[in-house]
């Protein structure tokens, strides 16, 4: 008998064991704008919190991206937004926490955390978890700047690093230094690369380069581009599994924890990137190591020499454009090529079959920016705006406010203008979108009132709450302008509140405008621009591509010019979800890509259309 109950027991235990390893479970991700998720305006700004999800199995692991621009450890927490993460959080969840950039901001009085506070705040996110019975991690924040550590140089001596290090061993749970395995990445292996890091990681735009910023776009060292982030998730893995390798501070629990976690990431493949010259000294995307199903950018920026097309290691073209984004990388290693005129031919090489399972789906993200809400159309700004200031909101109709929507003095822009309530304590907040981020943006407020003394405000836009003087314009029909500089704008939805601080309240506000385009009451759209050519985000670029065989694509009208024959079409999202695939027999002239004629919805996305079996066309458009 006794033998038959120690076969049960250790039956029972291997079950354990078993179930254990095919637990799913979520990871729930805390961080700023380096972190979060953006929505498809701001392709290819992206969050390492968006696309973490890659680099796990999808049927095991999701993900529940809570990161926001713009917050600090503190203001995280005490704008709700920590339990607001944790609320749907289960037992034997995860929470990757990583904060550190908007703390140490001293010029941001509402975001700044002292030091000797920091690790505090760090604390409360473990003891959440914890309370939760949830495993956390703590990430230190990538390097922005090129310091050994950058939080603890300079004026401005922050060791973010170093604190969430002494928490995590305090803890005993893991340590993600993202903050040196980043360093060490951008000064080593990219360190004869020069502007590699800035112009293809970081997201500093050329003009044209991206459809979403037309104009290009210099964001410094703050905001990452799409590989950017996904090389920060990369890293975020190797510094899990080297955890459980070498970190002897981690307790049985944590241990036990990060053993599970680690055994849900993906294998990896070796993404090679060449060109077909000899000496090459150009710009060219560096060999990477993503999982099956995870997305990919072949980007080329030559100095002198004349592209003509991406090759796989088959020597199939893939693609004739510079940059081509938003594929799917294949279960197994693969090399592509830069073709250039002059250059040497395209040779195969020799490379495995395609993993079987490789590519699972991704572990999906149940957050990200604030969805965009209704609004009544006469709320959105309907006219032409200035070019030195394209982004203007009318004022008159807040979401929230203390006082009347009039239209009862001349001179105003919009819909009326909003007059406060004459008290210390009235407010006015607005839901406002942003398609763009910005570090410096300039903000223009209009307003008017008569009187003597000033009718000052404090006026909070995102995160930021600035002091504002209005002094009087010297009648209610006569309007001036004051001007808030250096604003944080992250590309995400957020609220514009006006707050009252005198007695009187506040002046009459007609509008405000900002200097960047892209920024607009919450469910509506952008305001068109004087003199501006209609950006590529709002209509489709790559308007006719020519393709070899007398075939070619016409995106704006969705249809594609054949010779005819039998069709192919495969249509695609930009992350590489399938979305239509058929085969018909066209005529030759100019038919619908989709046979029902139907419409997209606005966004990216990448076609393939195969005539008579052979494949014509392999394009990325934005329609």
């Amino acid at each position: 008998m006794k033998g038959v109950l120690r076969f049960l027991i250790a039956a029972a235990v291997f079950t354990g064991v078993a179930v254990s390893d095919s637990t799913s479970f979520t990871i729930h991700v805390v961080g700023d704008s380096t972190v979060q998720t953006y929505n498809d305006k701001a392709y290819p700004q992206t969050g390492w919190g968006q696309v973490i999800g890659y680099f796990f199995d999808g049927a095991r692991v999701k993900v529940n991206n809570a990161a926001l621009g713009g917050r600090s450890s503190r203001t995280f927490i005490e704008e709700g937004r920590l339990d607001g993460a944790l609320k749907s959080a289960q037992k034997g969840d995860y929470l990757f926490v990583q904060f550190g950039h908007n703390d140490r901001d001293y010029s941001k009085e509402a975001r700044y955390v002292p030091p000797a506070d920091f690790p505090g705040y760090i604390q409360k996110f473990v003891d959440a978890g914890k309370a939760k019975g949830v495993n956390v991690i703590l990430i230190s924040p990538m390097n922005l700047n090129g310091s050994r550590n950058v939080f603890s140089t300079g004026s401005n001596n922050y060791d973010a690093r170093g604190m969430m290090q002494t928490v995590a061993k305090n803890n005993k749970i893991p340590f993600v230094d993202l903050n040196m395995k980043s360093y060490n990445t951008y000064n080593t292996t990219y360190k004869n690369i020069p502007d590699y890091v800035t112009r293809y990681l970081y997201k500093k735009l050329e003009k044209g380069e991206y459809p979403n910023y037309p104009d290009g776009v210099n964001d410094g060292t703050t905001h990452f581009q799409e590989m950017g982030s996904m090389g920060h998730a990369q890293m975020i893995c190797e510094e899990l599994e080297d955890n459980l390798k070498t970190n002897s501070n981690l307790s049985a629990e944590a241990k036990a924890a990060l053993t599970t976690l680690v055994s849900t990431i993906k294998k990896r493949y070796t993404i090679k990137v060449q060109t077909n010259l000899s000496n090459y000294n150009g710009l060219i995307t560096q060999t990477q190591y993503f999982p099956a199903g995870s997305p990919m950018t072949l980007r080329v920026t030559p100095n002198g020499q004349t592209f003509e097309k991406w090759v796989d290691d088959d020597c199939n073209e893939i693609s004739k454009n510079m940059i081509y984004y938003g594929f799917k990388t294949k279960a197994r290693s693969i090399t592509y090529t830069a073709m250039f005129k002059g250059g040497s031919e395209c040779k195969k090489i020799a490379h495995d079959a395609e993993d079987e399972g490789g590519d699972t789906p991704m572990s999906s993200s149940s957050a990200g920016p604030e969805s965009s809400s209704s609004i009544d159309p006469k709320l959105c700004y309907d006219g032409v705006a200035d070019a030195a200031w394209p982004s203007p909101i009318d004022m008159s109709n807040p979401e929230v406010g203390d006082g009347t929507t009039d239209a009862n003095h001349e001179g105003f822009t919009g819909q009326g203008f909003f007059n406060l309530e004459n008290s210390a304590y009235s407010t006015a907040t607005y839901n406002v979108t942003s398609d763009q981020s910005a570090s410096n943006a300039r903000v223009m407020v209009r307003y008017a009132f008569a009187g003597t003394a000033n009718r000052d405000m404090k006026i909070t836009i995102d995160n930021g709450t600035y002091d504002v003087a209005f002094p009087p314009t010297g009648a209610w029909d006569k309007w001036d302008t004051v001007y808030i500089d250096d604003v944080w704008v992250d590309a995400l939805d957020f609220k514009v509140k006006l707050a009252s601080t005198t007695s009187d309240g506040g002046p009459n506000i007609d509008m405000i405008a900002f200097d960047m385009k892209g920024v607009y009451r919450t469910g509506c759209k952008p305001a068109k621009v004087e003199n501006d050519v209609e950006s590529s985000s709002s209509t489709a670029a790559f308007l006719t591509t020519e393709i070899s065989g007398g075939v070619s694509f016409d995106a704006r009208h969705l249809t594609v010019s054949t010779p005819g024959g039998l069709m192919e079409v495969q249509l695609m999202d930009a992350m590489g979800k399938n979305l239509k695939r058929e085969i018909r027999n066209v005529p030759a002239g100019s038919v619908s890509v989709l046979s029902d004629g139907a419409k997209l919805p606005k966004g990216r996305y990448f076609l393939q259309i195969r005539l008579n079996g052979r494949v014509s066309l392999q394009q990325p458009f934005v329609y």
